[in-house]
């Protein structure tokens, strides 16, 4: 009586499958499972190999987003419980600042920057040979603080990157154990910024990863910058933890000073003929097991004031897309098969539910758009609960989109810095 209410009333959802009606209808464990076997192979075989494809994916992109993009989470829940190794005493820090031609972001961000609360820490600045009202701003922040100083890079230096000349002569020209970099166009979000990032330097810990956002800004292009670099800052974030040091922004990276000179006098001696790498090329050269963790909390970011988003994200893009063949293998690995499988989930759950919906196999259809739905939730809530963590833009419907384009972004650059590889090369020494 109780199978045949159920087939009656659901009749007109599942049309003449009546047996997966009889199946939730049946309390006989033998018959449900007679039952499945039999319609599983009443499925054509190309449609069966679809589906176990799209579960295989699906469930990949489930433990790399459990494992790898959900970790900063999981990480600052273990610092909230003390569960993360801080330093015994807040070490010593200098803070260099790479600036050309800045004048203006220098005279807007430096104060912010010397109001830091820290015990003991000195700001540097680096100039690249600017040309504007640089070193007049300098010599007034020189005047007001005493635990500010600066340096000039001379204009004939042409066949060294000078990004990595200017972070060379910072570390060099530093008085204290610990060396943050930043750069003239960004700001901490708070003032406990150092306190963030000084307070993981425990034992056996040589460098730390800050995160590193852009200002908000309005303009779908805009927007689309913002949250792609998030997203990249998310996975390095993740992968770093995961798995094995990947990626770091000059803009907010700290080091030992001792780790730097460990190498041939410097860790990017090998690496000073390239234009890009000052900052992941370096990571990977110091990285010694875990001694690479990262920093997850909102006093902890860096704000890029960058007023030409585009601009900023397409170079800065460009040389990653080159340096990551540099990075770790293993990482990358990683981080292409989450790539591939999220354009494959997509893929493959809309081919199986419009084949199955032409089929009149509705549960089956129901099955794949439900996986589907269930990907991009994740997507959603992933990232917006590490914007909230991290207390910046919270992107709401715009990883649905942005979380496709990405892969094929990657590939974009990854093509275009192959073609220009020339451009990222100043001579050999």
């Amino acid at each position: 009586m109780r199978q045949t209410f159920v087939v009656e009333f659901f009749c007109p959802i599942f049309g003449q499958h009546e047996k997966t009606l009889y199946l939730c209808a049946s309390k006989n464990f033998a018959d449900r499972r007679k039952m499945i076997r039999d319609i599983w192979f009443s499925i054509p075989l190309w449609l069966q190999a679809v589906s176990l494809g799209l579960v295989f994916v699906w469930l990949i992109q489930l433990i790399l987003i459990l494992c790898v993009r959900m970790r900063p989470l999981w990480q600052a829940r273990r610092d909230r419980l003390g569960k993360v190794r801080t330093a015994d005493a807040l070490p010593s820090i200098s803070v260099v600042v790479y600036a050309h031609n800045q004048a203006e972001s220098l005279q807007d961000n430096l104060p912010r920057l010397m109001a830091c609360d820290y015990p003991d820490f000195e700001v540097i600045v680096v100039d690249d040979g600017s040309s504007d009202e640089t070193e007049d701003v300098l010599m007034q922040m020189d005047q007001r603080y005493s635990y500010f100083f600066h340096t000039t890079m001379a204009d004939r230096v042409s066949t060294v990157s000078r990004r990595k000349l200017a972070m060379l002569l910072g570390v060099k020209a530093a008085h204290n154990d610990v060396v943050l970099m930043t750069q003239a166009q960004c700001v901490p979000k708070s003032s406990a910024w150092l306190r963030s990032i000084g307070r993981l330097f425990a034992d056996g810990v040589d460098a730390v990863i800050g995160p590193v956002v852009f200002e908000d800004h309005l303009g779908l292009v805009n927007r689309f910058c913002q949250w792609d670099l998030f997203d990249r800052v998310l996975s390095s974030m993740g992968l770093t933890l995961a798995v094995k040091t990947f990626g770091g922004w000059s803009s907010n990276m700290a080091f030992r000073k001792e780790v730097f000179f460990a190498n041939k006098n410097y860790a990017i001696q090998h690496h000073l003929d390239l234009q890009p790498g000052e900052d992941d090329l370096f990571l990977t050269d110091i990285t010694r097991g875990k001694n690479v963790t990262v920093a997850c909390s909102a006093d902890a970011v860096v704000v890029n004031r960058q007023s030409h988003v585009g601009y900023v994200w397409k170079q800065e893009r460009r040389r990653r897309a080159f340096t990551e063949r540099y990075t770790f293998v293993l990482p990358r690995l990683v981080k292409h098969l989450d790539s591939l499988t999220r354009w494959l989930v997509v893929a493959s759950s809309l081919v199986v539910a419009v084949a199955a919906g032409l089929m009149m196999l509705w549960w089956v259809m129901g099955a794949a758009l439900l996986l589907l739905v269930l990907h991009a939730l994740c997507y959603v809530l992933v990232p917006y609960n590490v914007a909230k963590m991290l207390d910046v833009h919270r992107h709401r419907i715009s990883p649905l989109v942005c979380s496709l384009l990405t892969p094929l972004v990657n590939i974009y650059f990854r093509i275009k810095s192959r073609i220009i590889s020339k451009q990222f090369y100043v001579g050999r020494i």
